[in-house]
């Protein structure tokens, strides 16, 4: 791309942060264009997340424990004054509305967190306390009570928490696929594989160069969570630092679907989760992990000793789980603001009148509808044009989910299109036609299906699939097998055909 764009407003990032506060803007008249360094929505910080929501109750008073760790020493688990605290219970009560109108499939989750010891219990009561202060109460569960819930549990238990609805579940990179597909049915640019590479402030906006070329913008929006201090530095108005803690996470056969009814955790300490919940899908995620510093953003290589700390610590919740069980593992980066961990960025920078900071901490996807519409009103402040678009389309349909529907909606849909009925990959009962469709809708890679269909997401992780994967992206994109990748960028998943290298062509 060689010629020079221009846009209102510039947002740099496309995980649900950036996406979320372009779908607020896309409500009104604004020239709206969102650019990420990746070759798909999602692929950072967003891909990563545990896919929960709450505004109070158990998980809310577990978070605040966990991250505790972050604060400096002496400050309050909980204070009520928080914007952020206050942004949770508001965006937990609007989720579910929102992820109706994409068509985005959750759930409402039981938590039981549970102890074994005296120091738990007092644990258990701290939890209890917050949550009380947050306005919720839970019920307190005998050993008999838990056993009767969770069968499967630690039978060495002595107590626990019950709170029935007040979390949400759901998958993160489901949510960033579909605000996408309804930006863009709303006219919202969106430039993929589009890296940040310099940046010049004016004083009515900013030149942006990027790796698909020049834009010109009157409000540049940073949402590039981990590399906000990149963003910030290249536009010349960084005034703040961040930090950054990861973590590892398991992924369990669906064999074990129903082995726990709803999440279950240890009681909450600083620093430190011991949960597992039970997906949509039927797998079990296993979120047994400390927050371990690092100043690596990069920091995805999984590690064979946490593997087996997250598996112990597992199995003190859940006996029956095995190492054998594990079909795939992965890192999470979280990040926090060195100026006030407990808050997130959601501010105009005080050193250009046309540049935002939108990087949220962990958890960060509860809050971003009114998250948004803070950052669209601080756009406003600063004298962009707000005019309400009376043709704004809220809603967007999903992909049909073949394993999902019933046997006459499924008939009915291979007689439509015979490749509904081709399965592709087995584990997770993906069919051709979903294949198809996902790519329609701007999947380019491995794992642009992956995430919008599950294909390799099941147990032998692309053993089978894999090959007919590629074969169907190469051609519906019209590219050689040998050009498909992965993940965009250099990561080809074939690197020369079948006897290439013997004949002596490569």
């Amino acid at each position: 791309m060689s010629e020079r764009l221009e846009t209102q407003v510039l947002i740099i990032g496309a995980g649900v942060t950036g996406l979320m506060v372009a779908r607020e803007l896309a409500k009104y008249r604004v020239d709206v264009m969102v650019v990420d360094k990746n070759e798909d929505v999602g692929m950072g910080q967003t891909r990563t997340s545990h896919g929960h929501i709450y505004g109070a109750g158990l998980s809310w008073a577990n978070s605040l424990v966990l991250k505790s760790v972050m604060l400096p020493p002496g400050s309050p688990i909980y204070d009520p004054k928080c914007r952020k605290l206050q942004m949770e219970a508001q965006g937990f009560r609007e989720m579910g509305q929102l992820f109706d109108e994409l068509d985005v499939p959750w759930e409402n989750q039981r938590r039981i967190a549970i102890a074994f010891d005296g120091d738990q219990v007092k644990n258990l009561e701290i939890a209890a306390d917050i949550s009380r202060q947050g306005g919720v109460e839970l019920t307190w569960l005998g050993r008999q009570e838990i056993l009767a819930r969770e069968p499967n549990v630690n039978k060495n238990v002595v107590a626990g928490l019950l709170d029935e609805d007040h979390r949400i579940s759901f998958y993160p990179w489901d949510f960033a696929i579909a605000l996408a597909e309804n930006l863009r049915e709303n006219g919202v640019r969106i430039m993929l594989s589009s890296d940040v590479v310099g940046m010049k402030p004016l004083s009515g906006g900013f030149v942006v160069d990027t790796s698909q070329g020049r834009i010109r913008a009157e409000f540049v929006i940073n949402a590039a969570g981990h590399y906000g201090t990149k963003i910030a530095e290249m536009a010349g108005v960084r005034d703040f630092d961040l930090k950054y803690t990861y973590s590892q996470m398991l992924i369990l056969d669906k064999s074990l679907a129903g082995l726990i009814k709803g999440t279950v955790s240890l009681a909450p300490t600083p620093g430190k989760t011991s949960t597992l919940n039970p997906t949509l899908s039927g797998n079990i995620h296993i979120i047994c992990a400390r927050y371990l510093p690092t100043q690596d953003r990069e920091a995805t290589a999984t590690n064979l000793e946490l593997t087996k700390e997250s598996i112990e610590r597992a199995q003190e919740l859940v006996p029956a789980i095995s190492v054998r069980d594990v079909i795939a593992s992965y890192i999470g980066i979280r990040v926090f603001t060195v100026r006030n961990p407990e808050e997130d960025m959601l501010e105009v920078s005080e050193r250009h009148p046309h540049f935002l900071n939108a990087i949220v901490r962990l958890p960060g996807i509860g809050i971003l509808p009114p998250a948004a519409r803070l950052i669209t009103e601080l756009l406003g402040n600063q004298g962009l044009e707000l005019t309400t678009r009376p043709d704004f389309h809220p809603f967007r349909k999903g992909i049909p989910r073949v394993s999902k529907l019933a046997d006459e909606e499924r008939q009915k849909l291979i007689a439509e299109d015979p490749r509904y009925g081709h399965i592709v990959c087995r584990c997770e009962e993906v069919s051709e036609g979903e294949i198809v469709e996902a790519i329609s809708r701007g999947a380019r890679t491995v794992t642009g299906i992956k995430y919008r269909t599950r294909a390799g997401m099941g147990r032998c992780q692309r053993g089978f699939c894999g090959p007919r994967v590629v074969e169907i992206l190469s051609r519906e994109l019209g590219v050689p097998e040998t050009e498909v990748t992965y993940k965009g960028g250099l990561s080809r998943i074939l690197l020369h055909r079948s006897k290439e290298l013997i004949g002596g062509t490569a």
